[in-house]
């Protein structure tokens, strides 16, 4: 009863905050781009932890909008492919669903593909410190998950998720380097046995080029649900600006646990406006 209560009153809290970032008229100078629109494709491939390879597409389309030179927000509206149900997806988090089928009916094959709209996400996030000689930049950040997929076809939880996290990002030089980690409250659902959890990310590279970025990052996940693991992957990723407002980023991912895709890929672009 007292967490479900802690969980609304965290849930309420930051809806209250993203309305009010949205409501408000910050006295900030407006940066030159205000706008920014993306679309990108992300193949992932792998068991996670079963006797069945799931392969999956997700295609993003992202909104951004930045009020001010110190806060941004993020709409992603993902659609979703898979060639078997054998999995949930939960916030962009993949566990095995074959686990589940003794307390959970549904009225399709697991090993049918499915393909729908996925779950819209929101994130709000402040820059709190601006980066100086001897200090990161930090940005604190609020997150909400919207349970527009499909729960039956196992493209989501078919709850709301809430979040908070922090992040800080320093160049040295040529040298980038940026850190993250949040905290995701999931909704209760108790067929699923979805758990409360952290996820934390670190991220190194060196600028190439005035327009060319490459980087390295590994990734962290505590089990979104009880009969999941762990998640750690390792990415090589790249950054590269075509032109000053047109922008690809791109990345090729190896999972390093058990519950993790075995292999990943992904390619966005975006364009500033």
């Amino acid at each position: 009863m007292v967490r479900a209560y802690l969980r609304n009153a965290f849930s309420g809290g930051v809806a209250l905050a993203l309305a009010a970032l949205l409501a408000a008229v910050p006295a900030f100078a407006a940066p030159a781009k205000k706008f920014a629109i993306g679309l990108g494709v992300d193949f992932a491939s792998g068991d996670y932890g079963t006797d069945t390879t799931t392969d999956s597409l997700r295609v993003p389309l992202t909104l951004d909008y930045f009020p001010s030179d110190r806060l941004d927000f993020e709409l992603v509206i993902p659609y979703l492919y898979q060639n078997n149900s054998n999995t949930i997806l939960a916030g962009g988090m993949r566990f095995p669903f074959e686990r589940h089928m003794g307390m959970r009916q549904t009225s399709f094959d697991t090993g049918d593909s499915q393909s729908g709209l996925g779950d819209i996400s929101l994130t709000a996030g402040y820059l709190l410190v601006q980066a100086s000689e001897y200090l990161p930049s930090v940005r604190p950040l609020l997150y909400l998950k919207f349970p527009t997929a499909d729960e039956d076809k196992g493209l989501g939880t078919g709850e709301f998720d809430v979040g908070a996290g922090i992040g800080a990002a320093k160049w040295f030089g040529p040298w980038y380097t940026f850190a993250e980690a949040r905290y995701i409250f999931q909704g209760s659902n108790s067929d699923l046995g979805l758990k409360d959890y952290a996820t934390a990310e670190g991220e190194a590279g060196y600028r190439l080029t005035q327009r060319f970025l490459p980087t390295i990052s590994l990734w962290w996940s505590a089990p979104p649900a009880d009969d999941a693991s762990d998640l750690v992957e390792a990415r090589l990723k790249e950054k590269y600006w075509m032109t000053d407002d047109v922008y690809l980023e791109g990345y090729l991912g190896k999972g390093l646990s058990d519950g993790t895709a075995d292999i990943g890929a992904g390619l966005a672009a975006f364009f500033s406006f």
